[in-house]
């Protein structure tokens, strides 16, 4: 097998901009075998009375997120754990890397985009931080909700957005987390074709335009990570995975920029804040 290896250029890029696209890491037949899997899961939620379609917002809400199905699927978590997903990450990071958890987007015509955000604010990583990695698995582009990135600011500590801290769900919506010092900077907007893969910093200042196209889905599978040295994680992320697939543990991390303003770590157990994220 070829050793996968980052170019010197790429390497600089990234660490220099902290974040790196990728072309063509996912081949197409991966690409529609992920699509179909997430397919499958979605007739099975939705003709079970799972997904529950809401009046005002019709395709957003018909379309979901749909979370760690790597956990669940064994063809999703193969595809979460191609090896060459690995060989990069660990290059550019330095280090061994695990899997945090996994999102799939529809991203439907209509559905609103991502506020701008710092990954780890939610992960509370320590020490460190987290990475991503963003599967492309429809062409992206700013009319479809592609991604966009602050560039540099991975540099940054972690930010703290306005918005009212002793309500989490408000904070992690479109009002209340948007780090409005950078909607005038410098906003990248990242477009991708199917099978390319963005990889980022864990604090870098990032989001997603709104789908304003009529019929073009914008589907994607992200990836967070963080290096095997970290040591500690926010609650509800501790369900760590190795390149393996073999299940790995950490300590709680009660100390987060999240759960401050909070009366107990554990409510952020019980407000679903990431809700408002898309």
């Amino acid at each position: 097998m070829t050793e996968q290896v980052l170019p010197a250029s790429d390497l600089e890029h990234f660490n220099e901009l902290g974040y790196l696209v990728v072309k063509d890491l996912y081949n197409s037949q991966e690409v529609e075998e992920l699509i179909r899997q997430f397919d499958l899961h979605w007739v099975k939620l939705t003709s079970g009375g799972e997904i529950i379609q809401n009046g005002e917002r019709p395709l957003e809400s018909l379309y979901p997120r749909l979370r760690d199905y790597h956990r669940k699927n064994e063809i999703i978590k193969g595809l979460s754990l191609k090896p060459a997903l690995f060989a990069y990450l660990e290059q550019l990071i330095g280090e061994e890397v695990l899997i945090i958890s996994t999102s799939y987007y529809f991203k439907s015509p209509t559905t609103r985009g991502l506020p701008l955000h710092q990954d780890n604010y939610a992960f509370g990583v320590s020490p460190g931080t987290t990475y991503a990695a963003w599967i492309s698995l429809d062409p992206s582009d700013e009319e479809n909700g592609g991604m966009q990135f602050v560039p540099g600011t991975h540099s940054l500590d972690l930010q703290v957005p306005e918005g009212d801290k002793s309500n989490v769900q408000s904070y992690f919506s479109d009002e209340g987390q948007w780090l409005k010092e950078y909607e005038s900077g410098e906003i990248r907007e990242v477009a991708t074709e199917p099978g390319d893969v963005i990889f980022f910093n864990g604090n870098i200042v990032h989001g997603s335009s709104d789908n304003g196209s009529r019929h073009r889905f914008r589907r994607s599978l992200l990836i967070h990570f963080t290096g095997v040295s970290v040591e500690k994680l926010a609650l509800n992320f501790n369900q760590l995975m190795d390149k393996t697939g073999t299940r790995v543990r950490r300590r709680l991390n009660t100390d987060t920029k999240i759960a401050e303003g909070q009366a107990s770590v554990f409510s952020i157990q019980e407000a679903d804040y990431f809700a408002g994220w898309r």
